[in-house]
């Protein structure tokens, strides 16, 4: 439990850093990097300690943000769920296998988003060819900076927990006492 804090600040700074440029430029032209961060945080932490760490970056984006209360931690954590129950089958550290991932996921989540908004908001769900456009574009994005931004998080899980590499845990052999 030594990573979920340090984590979690990453990814409030994060979240900032999405704020701050979201008033730049429109959100679909850039990457979900708090969702990427979330991916992320499943592949490379997994437990108990990501699933703390989805929760609360998606609750302090929905108090940070205009959307329904709970609305991004509902799907962040679902978005976590849904990466460490892919990662039982496909290994997501290649790069083939994550970019399909990513790419599907950020499909969904973005869909999801649009729809639990509709759902209490009441707003009926248009489907126009601009809003498919947007979210091709927004899964493109989110998949090219996957590779960057998973490899930030796992660096930083692995200098939170101590570790010499990401990924990699020193094997501890411990001498035996003589018999004779």
């Amino acid at each position: 439990m030594r990573r979920a804090p340090g984590l979690a600040a990453l990814g409030l700074a994060t979240l900032w850093i999405q704020g701050a440029l979201a008033t730049l430029v429109p959100g679909f032209v850039f990457p979900d990097l708090v969702f990427l961060g979330v991916v992320g945080v499943a592949i490379a932490v997994g437990g108990a300690e990501g699933l703390l760490v989805a929760a609360a970056v998606g609750y302090a984006m929905d108090f940070l943000t205009s959307a329904l209360l709970g609305q991004h931690a509902l799907l962040l954590v679902g978005a976590y769920a849904a990466t460490r129950i892919a990662s039982l089958r496909l290994n997501l550290l290649r790069p083939v296998p994550r970019v399909v991932f990513v790419a599907v996921l950020s499909l969904l989540y973005d869909l999801g988003f649009v729809g639990v908004g509709r759902l209490f908001t009441g707003v009926p769900l248009d489907v126009e060819w601009i809003f498919v456009r947007r979210l091709l574009v927004h899964a493109l994005l989110n998949v090219l900076f996957a590779p960057v931004v998973v490899a930030i998080v796992q660096r930083a899980s692995a200098v939170l927990a101590g570790e010499d590499e990401p990924g990699r845990r020193s094997l501890r052999v411990e001498p035996r006492e003589r018999v004779l």
